[in-house]
Parts: C-alpha cells; structure tokens; sequence
C-alpha cells in the first residue's frame, strides 16, 4: 500500500528526470524539411525542444525557454535551434504554426510528428522543455511546467556550447571543424576551425557523389590561429554535402545539408 501511495505521489507532482543521452530521431518540420537530431548535435548545434498541446499554460511556460534560445542570436548564430513539437503529433502543422505565432513564438522550427516523444525524457509535461547538445548527445535540461525558468535554459545552453568533443572525436580531430547551421537554408554556412601549422590549406564543398561542387581556399587563411568563416553557398541545391579541410597531411570532413 506504501509502495502504491508513493507511486500515485510521484505520478501527480513535476519531477525533471535528465538522462545521459538524447534520444535520436529523423524526421520532417512543418515545411517538409528533414532533420536527424544527432547530425545537427555532431555538428556543433544545440537544439532546445517544447512539446506544447497547445494551450494557454503552454505558452505561458515556453516562452522563457524560446527567450533564452533569443539569447544567443547574436553571440552564437545559427547554432542555438528552437524546435517547437506537438505533444502526440495529432495538432495539423498549420494549427501549430499558427499557435506559436500568435503566442509571441515566430522564429522556431515546428515539428507535428510522433517521431519526436518526449516520454524518452521521463514524465510528460505541458510543456516539456530539454536542452540537447554536444557530440555525445547530452541532456542539458529537462525540466516541465512551471519549473521551466529562462535562466535555467539559458545556463543549459551555455554548458552545451562549451560541451567538449566526445573522446573519440577528440583523438581524431585536428582542426575542431564545425560548421552550422545544419541544416542550412539561407545561402550561408558558418565554419569554425583551428590551425596549428602555417603552410597550404585546401578547402572544399563535395557532394555525395564525391564530386567538388565549390572550392573555398581562396577564402580560408594559411597561418595559425582559431577561424570563424562565413561562406557563400547560395549556389548549392536542396541535399547533403561535406565540407572538406585538408593540409599535406591531415583532411577533416564536416557533413551538413542544404534545404531550400
């Protein structure tokens, strides 16, 4: 009877469960794009999930979450992903869509899709907040309701920029390349890097097929240092490409998608 009792208890008040991992997912937003959350995360994103009714409370919880994402607009763009999810996928995208805008929740990518389950991240909630980030695809903040708080999120979001590589990828990688964000839709991928040796520097954009579609060294500097690039790659069509660094002896690729 004890048991039942404490059962019923924990069932009825808010609990934040965090798990080590996120769960992965594919799947298409509410234009027809589709997005695999652990290829944004190994791209360097962090993506901040609400799973909304939607209701009236939903919003009034959401929003501190969708600010502190606003928040890193300037300091880190592109890099910091709201996704906003119906709970059980049964609201029509245009529905959802038009809830957020009418809530003061515009700038969000918006998914109606049971792919997407927030029961991965413990008890349900309306809404449900996690912060997700890092290469191993940690769970920076999970938290439901009225717990959701803006300084909360946004110290989540903090911690998951400075997330290191995970163990393998730091033996592997030279360059720390990353590029974002992923997927991209404006004509723009921003590129991070580092070089620890002066001397020539190929710079490429390969399709799947292995083929060079765009050539950058023109634009990447051959001397030491950390780099933030911005490129131009309004020329690319809708599909999956690699970035391609390389040295004499050293090449590093980073995978990202052109959706239009």
């Amino acid at each position: 009877m004890k048991k039942l009792t404490l059962f019923i208890a924990l069932s009825l008040i808010n609990i934040s469960i965090v798990f080590a991992q996120a769960t992965d997912f594919t799947t298409d937003d509410c234009n027809g794009i589709t997005h695999n959350l652990f290829d944004s995360l190994d791209a360097g994103n962090v993506i901040v999930i609400s799973w909304v009714m939607p209701c009236g409370p939903c919003a009034t919880y959401t929003i501190p979450a969708y600010a502190a994402v606003q928040s890193f607009s300037t300091s880190h763009p592109g890099r910091v992903h709201f996704y906003l999810v119906d709970d059980y996928a049964n609201t029509p995208c245009p529905t959802l869509v038009n809830w957020g805008n009418s809530n003061n929740l515009p700038l969000n990518t918006a998914f109606s899709s049971s792919d997407i389950s927030m029961s991965d991240y413990g008890i349900n909630g309306m809404p449900k907040v996690v912060v997700l980030g890092g290469s191993d695809h940690t769970v920076f903040y999970n938290q439901n309701d009225s717990h959701i708080t803006f300084n909360g999120t946004q110290t989540a979001i903090s911690d998951a920029l400075s997330a290191p590589l995970a163990v393998n990828d730091q033996q592997n990688s030279k360059f720390g390349l990353i590029s974002f964000p992923n997927p991209t839709q404006n004509g723009k991928l921003n590129v991070s890097y580092r070089i620890d040796n002066n001397g020539p520097i190929n710079v490429e954009i390969i399709n799947i097929l292995g083929e060079t579609v765009l050539a950058l060294e023109d634009q990447i500097p051959n001397i030491i240092g950390q780099y933030n690039n911005t490129f131009d790659i309004s020329e690319l069509t809708k599909g999956t490409y690699f970035l391609k660094l390389s040295t004499l002896s050293y090449t590093e690729t980073s995978r990202f998608v052109v959706a239009k």
